[in-house]
């Protein structure tokens, strides 16, 4: 009996035109197998593999299926379906941003694209990847200026009965995406979804948190604006970079911003421009002393620094002189430019263009 009697055809990727079929077994062995039947020079167009797998003779055995050549994918049905909805843009594929989930829809695409060398498919994943996490601290600082003001409007929402979406569900979640990262050598988003992981307590887990309400839609059991993390994707190394990075950047920020380092100006600099008489050298001390405080009892350090030079600080105006000011913003600032700048050290992550460790693209289940 021909087993080709059992497939299903594809209920949009089959054109009547197409010349070349393509079976794949869907990944439920109950589901059985599906046939695409689509045009060479579509695939052969964007991928050089597709383009050099049909410029091969055709062998004499060469199975058929509806009067055209049959190729048997060792793909699954859902991935190479995917494929073939992006070739043919139906529909087009749209990542939207920040989206929670993007790694988990990205994953089967990406993997496909490295197997048959799509390039512009794998450029087009990577680029809204990218986008997502900033890689310069000042989008970092506008992204987490814009979650802070959501999180304030859904502050005044609940006055209003309103059901705000949870700001947890409105931006990237890091676990996901160190794993896709490191997967598919994608480094560049490594240094912030690493330190956002680091700021996340390991008991706010993404799972833990939401439940099931009692229409059968998935709903948040704990506080809206707690983020959390998909703990269970990450590896060994995953928190072995974790922890050290978050004991390091702490650890440098202490050490570069403690009192006895840049509390004072030096005496020249003081001889050039001299505090005025209402400088408080004490409340000055006291403002470094609460900074290093804080420092301690968070994990967040880069948040922590932006919060006493934009806010903190200026609650000394008129208690210290202008050049004390300048002094203390300017050391903050540059200490925040040096941590951003070392993340990578800080959580052992690979350079730009080395390969990220674990790099399993070329592994992956095909």
């Amino acid at each position: 009996m021909d087993d080709t009697e059992d497939y299903q055809q594809h209920e949009d990727i089959y054109y009547p035109d197409g010349n070349i079929a393509l079976v794949a077994q869907w990944k439920d062995p109950p589901d059985g197998h599906v046939v695409f039947r689509v045009h060479k020079s579509v695939l052969a167009r964007s991928s050089s593999v597709f383009e050099d797998m049909f410029s091969l003779p055709a062998g004499e055995a060469m199975e058929m299926y509806d009067g055209v050549p049959l190729v048997r994918m060792p793909d699954s049905g859902e991935d190479l379906e995917s494929l073939l909805q992006y070739l043919y843009c139906n529909p087009p594929l749209l990542l939207k941003p920040y989206d929670p989930d993007t790694p988990f829809k990205a994953r089967p695409l990406l993997r496909m694209a490295d197997k048959f060398q799509v390039d512009a498919l794998r450029s087009h994943i990577v680029a809204q990847f990218v986008s997502d996490w900033p890689v310069a601290i000042r989008q970092w600082d506008k992204l987490e200026s814009e979650i802070q003001a959501r999180e304030k409007a859904g502050d005044s929402d609940i006055f209003y009965d309103v059901d705000d979406p949870n700001i947890d569900d409105q931006y990237p979640e890091p676990a996901s995406a160190i794993r896709l990262a490191r997967d598919f050598n994608i480094p560049e988003i490594l240094a912030p979804a690493f330190y956002h992981l680091s700021r996340i307590n390991i008991e706010h887990d993404w799972d833990a948190s939401r439940g099931v309400d009692l229409h059968g839609k998935p709903t948040r059991v704990s506080n809206h604006f707690r983020r959390t993390a998909r703990w269970d994707l990450l590896e060994k190394e995953d928190y072995v970079s974790v922890l050290r990075g978050r004991y390091r950047l702490k650890d440098a920020a202490v050490k570069a911003l403690s009192f006895s380092r840049v509390g004072s100006r030096s005496e020249a600099e003081k001889e050039g421009y001299p505090c005025s008489p209402k400088c408080d050298v004490e409340k000055f001390s006291g403002f470094w002393r609460d900074l290093h405080d804080d420092l301690a009892a968070s994990n967040d350090m880069l948040g922590i620094l932006r919060l006493h030079v934009e806010e903190t600080l200026r609650t000394y105006d008129g208690l210290i002189c202008i050049y004390c000011y300048l002094h203390a913003a300017t050391h903050i600032r540059r200490c925040r430019m040096t941590l951003w700048k070392n993340l990578g050290k800080y959580f052992e992550l690979p350079a730009q263009g080395e390969p990220a460790s674990g790099d399993s693209s070329s592994d992956e289940e095909s």
